[in-house]
């Protein structure tokens, strides 16, 4: 969910799933999910592996009342992962 600074509302995003077919590849949508430190050190840490530069990643988004809605395309799964990270 996206916070629009006109208005003061909150309003859905939309996140499509474009398929690169003639390339073989993919747009993988990933979502982290914790409290802000947890979530700016495992970008930091996925950046430290070279699998995506920090600045690919969306500035910090509140979830508004503490609940999320995802709406999947037809035939797509959803994996998740819990990790436990160091925080210190």
């Amino acid at each position: 969910m996206l916070q629009d600074s006109a208005s003061n509302q909150v309003s859905p995003q939309v996140l499509t799933n474009q398929s690169f077919e003639a390339d073989n590849r993919e747009s993988i949508r990933h979502v982290i999910i914790g409290s802000p430190l947890g979530v700016r050190r495992t970008i930091h840490q996925l950046h430290a592996l070279r699998y995506a530069e920090v600045a690919r990643w969306t500035h910090p988004i509140a979830i508004p009342d503490n609940r999320i809605i995802i709406t999947p395309e037809q035939g797509e799964i959803m994996s998740l992962l819990v990790k436990l990270i160091r925080l210190d």
